[in-house]
């Protein structure tokens, strides 16, 4: 593969990131004494450096839920980026579409909901109502067809779909955050802002409305696949929102309400994040998930998150490696991302058989 169609490549690949199961969860593990292991204390189970998913799970996005809960959306980095980059042609993914949902303290986990044959890229979970919400649309390089692109919402207990929102066309829809009054979403063609209305509580209306707020100031990069806008994070007042430029690495402030984008200024080694995928944002700690880098870069923001200041990167540890990871969760004192082995994935010609992992890292 040429060194442009790699770095066409790199660029596009994080931005990205119905159907329903009655499955249920796997049952709980018991240690030798028989006593289940979700009833003992936190002291006495140990917490897994790497949570194996499903072999050929595609994962692109991660989020949180209850307690210890994670999910994992089904993307197909293989079909997508098989036949335009490394000239190799693959099925979809056979869990394009499915919800994986694990838990951090035990590792244990199982599908909630089946694979539709719809990609899912970035999530987002309401725990005022325990919906899901997950970025998807059909995606086709070769013929630079972008379709259905929306939300699903899902019930994040029992895995129905609760309704599916669709934009459009001719947009890629990245990632989504859940705020008090609405769930915004990132289009990587266009600099704008997508907005589903929230009632209060979380509620979405008997009919969902959407709207298409532009993002003046927000520069985009043309060059290449010309993808841009991606991880977005900010406050639950949902008034303003960090989110980064995968192709150029620059940080906006943007405001929800005018749409205005601002430059974030940025002091210390770096300040530019480049194949910035995946945000999380702890306080005034923003987390920085730098796909292709295989590093997570950490800028501690301005109390008005109009700037800050890059403190450090956060590799890999031993034998728990970022593996072109594309999205990051916090939990306590570490970071969850998870790996999408994207080269071996598409190298080996059998994507179905690889097994990626969600990776723990200390913050």
């Amino acid at each position: 593969m040429s060194r442009i169609n790699l770095l066409l490549a790199v660029l596009f690949l994080a931005t990205f990131t119905t159907g329903c199961s009655d499955q249920p969860l796997s049952p709980t593990p018991s240690d030798a004494s028989g006593v289940a292991v979700g009833e003992m204390s936190a002291s006495q189970v140990i917490w897994p450096e790497a949570i194996s998913i499903p072999t050929g799970f595609e994962a692109e996005g991660i989020e949180l839920g209850k307690g210890h809960e994670f999910f994992v959306g089904g993307f197909s980095f293989s079909s997508v980026f098989g036949p335009p980059f490394f000239g190799v042609d693959f099925e979809m993914s056979e869990f394009a579409g499915a919800i994986y949902k694990g838990n951090l303290r035990t590792g244990e986990g199982a599908i909630l909901v089946e694979p539709t044959g719809k990609p899912l890229s970035g999530l987002s979970y309401d725990p005022r109502t325990d919906y899901l919400y997950a970025a998807t649309g059909f995606v086709d390089l070769v013929t630079g067809s972008f379709t259905d692109q929306g939300v699903i919402v899902y019930d994040a207990s029992s895995g129905d779909v609760i309704t599916e929102i669709t934009f459009g066309n001719g947009i890629v829809i990245n990632d989504c955050l859940v705020t008090r009054t609405a769930v915004y979403c990132t289009d990587s063609f266009n600099p704008d802002l997508y907005k589903v209305v929230l009632e209060k509580g979380g509620r979405l209306p008997s009919t969902p409305v959407f709207e298409v707020i532009p993002m003046p100031g927000f520069e985009m990069n043309t060059d290449g696949l010309g993808f841009n806008a991606n991880g977005l994070v900010g406050n639950f007042d949902g008034r303003q929102l960090v989110i980064v430029n995968i192709s150029t690495g620059v940080l906006y402030l943007v405001d929800t309400e005018s749409g205005e984008a601002s430059p974030l200024e940025i002091e210390g080694a770096e300040q530019l994040f480049v194949d910035g995928d995946g945000l999380y944002l702890d306080g005034r700690t923003l987390y920085i998930l730098q796909n292709f880098q295989d590093k997570i870069a950490v800028v501690q923001l301005s109390g008005d998150l109009s700037g800050g200041e890059f403190i450090r990167n956060i590799r890999g540890e031993g034998d728990n490696q970022l593996n072109t990871a594309t999205t990051i969760i916090g939990f306590r004192d570490s970071l969850y991302a998870i790996n999408t082995d994207f080269f071996e994935r598409i190298l080996s010609g059998n994507p179905a058989g690889v097994q990626s992992e969600v990776v723990r890292l200390r913050k």
